[in-house]
């Protein structure tokens, strides 16, 4: 999904890099707090913005379950589990660098959940 940010002030900008780099260490909890508690403070872009990451962090949420397989999940967190936590971060990356730049936020949700 890609999305233009158009923020209102500095505030919704603070507001959206802090939960994009606090879903690298906290996953969706985050852009579910945003989108909970913070809807009234943000623009609307800065809503699909926290709205694409939930979807996101939930998709990998949804696919490291996984893991708690025995013997199979384990394997697969040992080779699957660095590489999703390896893409989350450029993702995180990509998209705090956009938002400085005001450009286009790129964030991969094949699925949305919400």
């Amino acid at each position: 999904m890609k999305i233009m940010p158009e923020f209102n002030d500095d505030t919704d900008k603070i507001i959206m890099l802090i939960m994009i780099i606090c879903t690298v260490f906290c996953a969706f909890i985050s852009p579910l707090v945003v989108i909970l508690f913070l809807k009234k403070y943000i623009s609307e872009p800065s809503y699909l913005i926290a709205k694409a990451f939930l979807n996101f962090e939930l998709l990998l949420t949804l696919i490291s379950l996984i893991f708690i397989i025995p013997i199979i999940g384990w394997l697969a967190a040992l080779f699957v589990g660095p590489i999703l936590y390896i893409w989350n971060f450029i993702v995180v990356v990509l998209s705090v660098c956009a938002i400085v730049k005001k450009s286009e936020v790129s964030v991969p949700t094949p699925y949305e959940f919400i």
